[in-house]
């Protein structure tokens, strides 16, 4: 409407000029304003919005709006006529002025409720962030607070079938490492026997228990090469057949020396097992399954401590190791059912099985097509910074940060002591004077820490990793500290038969808070915060740490119990457990929910 009033008000202006030129030099091509009695609505704004052009050396106006032929418009204007024009003129430019007033004020206005609707969106609806399709590099300006942005769930609906099942076949690889952890527990007591075939000393012992994790730090050494030079997949499959050939070894052990290159075999396997499964889960599931299917591997190597204890009661140390030759029979036929990640195929310039191994993973009737392409771009942006990456890659200002977190998390998760107990558990509750009988207690623990392992993977998607963290270690550290308080009263002769089950249920206690908390989570983070670039070797590098620190608590377990007793060997557990929480309270971050690009960028600042 402005607009038009402001057309109408120009050419009303250029009329009056062209009506001063026309009383000079009449019948020059410039029509003849109606009269006073001509001057009717629709006349005005036909005549005046009609387009007038420049004057040119041909007739601009064949036929004027007046309807009369221009060479006869050479009459003199009445100062009625004059009088009449000038109002209209008038009229119009007011039109004019209180249309553009109008409209300033109505866009105002507008602007004024859209940027108070766009700050009260800020401060009640957080925003999502958005992933690029041009480059891999996240938009920052989604964030809110400096804070890095959840990662936005897929829209396509997921098929978890394909996911669950290759994590059903890499946590049968778990399954045998939970067995090989616990054969000491019920095996040293067969060995020891009088009537065993071989002879075992406390010293000796100590070693059947030391050499598996002190193995399994050579093997996570190994493993971080194996995986980056033959692939997750085939690293599994890998220490498949050689698990079977260390129980056999033990099986038919004429000595103790016999047992001990079983057990540093099987320490090996163990190594590189534990090191690969939680990197093929983390680069093979999807964020929104990662948490709940990621436990999976925690929760069958509790079954396999659980078969261990409940066969280790009915069978001695000989007929069990047999036993456990068997176990990895299921997991290694399950393995060449499932593909390498797609991610490995991916660095090695194998997009096409790439997408192949996404399509099994993610269903037949999924698009894969935008997560091959985030993969490959991600893959090459990475590529261009480590053309010449080496080791020391680890200790890099980037990859620090996600180095010393996970290795803090490992060395905690250690020293909270859950192996001697794992380890000596048949001992522990004999020395205890419990009522309950010691191979029942041990039962009880092995079946508390299969449990808890799925509480966990309820919990762990719905309160995240750091809520579980937190109870997890508190839980902990009243039951250890418990645990002590009741050896220390024995150690003093004080009467305990009153509280014969505390034991039972310090160690039960004890066992659930680690299973959903300090047991699996480092090892889910594993897959999660190490970054791209160094993920091999840096996983190497946790899981060396994580063995070394086994090796350190079983070899040891015996000599500082005598030193300091029992009861202070479980609050010297209690205390680094206690200084466990601090660091996770302090330094580890929570991955809930988050792609590995998102908490690649959140721990390095690079994408």
């Amino acid at each position: 409407m402005s607009k038009l009033f402001s057309n109408l008000f120009d050419r009303s202006v250029r009329m009056t000029d062209q009506k001063n030129q026309s009383s000079k030099n009449p019948g020059k091509g410039y029509s003849r304003v109606p009269s006073k009695g001509t001057l009717s609505t629709s006349t005005t704004n036909t005549s005046l919005a009609t387009d007038f052009e420049p004057h040119h050396d041909h007739h601009v106006n064949e036929f004027p709006i007046s309807g009369y032929p221009e060479e006869e418009d050479e009459e003199n204007y009445s100062p009625d006529e004059e009088e009449d024009f000038e109002k209209t003129r008038l009229h119009f430019q007011q039109q004019k002025h209180t249309s553009i007033g109008s409209a300033n004020k109505y866009k105002m206005e507008m602007e004024s409720r859209n940027s108070k609707k766009e700050e009260n969106l800020k401060n009640t609806v957080p925003f999502v962030k958005q992933i690029s399709t041009d480059s891999v590099k996240i938009k920052d300006d989604y964030s809110i607070n400096g804070d890095l942005p959840p990662y936005r769930p897929t829209t396509q609906k997921i098929n978890v079938w394909p996911q669950f099942l290759a994590t059903i076949a890499v946590s049968l690889g778990s399954m045998v490492v939970g067995f090989t952890s616990g054969y000491t527990s019920p095996a040293l007591v067969t060995m020891q026997h009088p009537n065993s075939t071989i002879s075992v000393n406390e010293d000796q012992a100590s070693w059947v228990g030391g050499l598996m994790p002190l193995a399994a730090l050579v093997g996570g050494i190994l493993g971080g090469t194996l995986i980056v030079k033959i692939g997750r997949r085939n690293t599994l499959i890998a220490i498949g057949i050689p698990f079977s050939i260390s129980w056999i070894i033990i099986a038919t052990a004429p000595n103790v020396y016999m047992v001990y290159v079983g057990r540093t075999l099987g320490g090996l396997c163990v190594g590189i097992g534990s090191l690969t499964f939680p990197v093929y889960l983390g680069e093979a599931l999807q964020p929104e399954v990662r948490g709940q299917l990621g436990l999976f591997p925690t929760a069958f190597g509790n079954v396999g401590i659980l078969v261990c204890f409940i066969a280790g009661k009915y069978m001695d140390w000989s007929i069990l190791a047999y036993f456990g030759a068997m176990l990895p029979v299921p997991y290694l036929i399950m393995m060449f059912f499932i593909p390498e990640t797609p991610r490995w195929y991916i660095a090695n310039d194998k997009n096409a099985k790439a997408k192949r191994a996404l399509i099994w993973l993610r269903g037949k009737d999924t698009n894969v097509n935008k997560e091959l392409e985030e993969n490959i771009k991600a893959q090459e942006e990475m590529s261009k910074n480590s053309e010449d990456s080496s080791i020391f890659d680890l200790f890099r200002q980037e990859n620090l940060r996600p180095v010393m977190i996970l290795m803090g998390l490992m060395f905690f998760q250690q020293m909270s002591g859950i192996n001697a107990l794992i380890f000596y558990t048949v001992k522990i509750f004999k020395s205890s004077g419990s009522t309950i009988d010691e191979n029942l207690s041990t039962i009880i623990v092995g079946v508390v820490n299969f449990v808890s392992t799925f509480v966990a993977a309820f919990l762990i998607d719905r309160l995240g990793r750091k809520i579980l963290l937190y109870i997890s270690g508190t839980a902990m550290v009243i039951a250890l500290m418990i645990l002590g308080t009741f050896y220390y009263l024995l150690e003093i002769k004080y009467d305990t038969t009153s509280f014969g089950w505390l034991p039972l249920m310090s160690c039960v206690v004890y066992v659930l808070a680690f299973s959903f908390g300090f047991g699996p989570i480092p090892w889910l983070m594993m897959g999660e915060i190490l970054p791209g670039r160094v993920r091999g070797s840096a996983a190497s590098l946790a899981t060396s740490v994580n063995w070394t620190c086994t090796f350190i608590v079983t070899k040891t377990f015996n000599d500082i119990s005598e030193s300091i007793g029992i009861y202070g060997t479980m609050w010297l557990f209690g205390l680094f457990t206690t200084l466990g929480l601090f660091f996770i309270i302090f330094f580890v971050p929570e991955t809930r929910g988050k792609s590995l690009e998102d908490i690649e960028k959140s721990l390095t600042g690079k994408s």
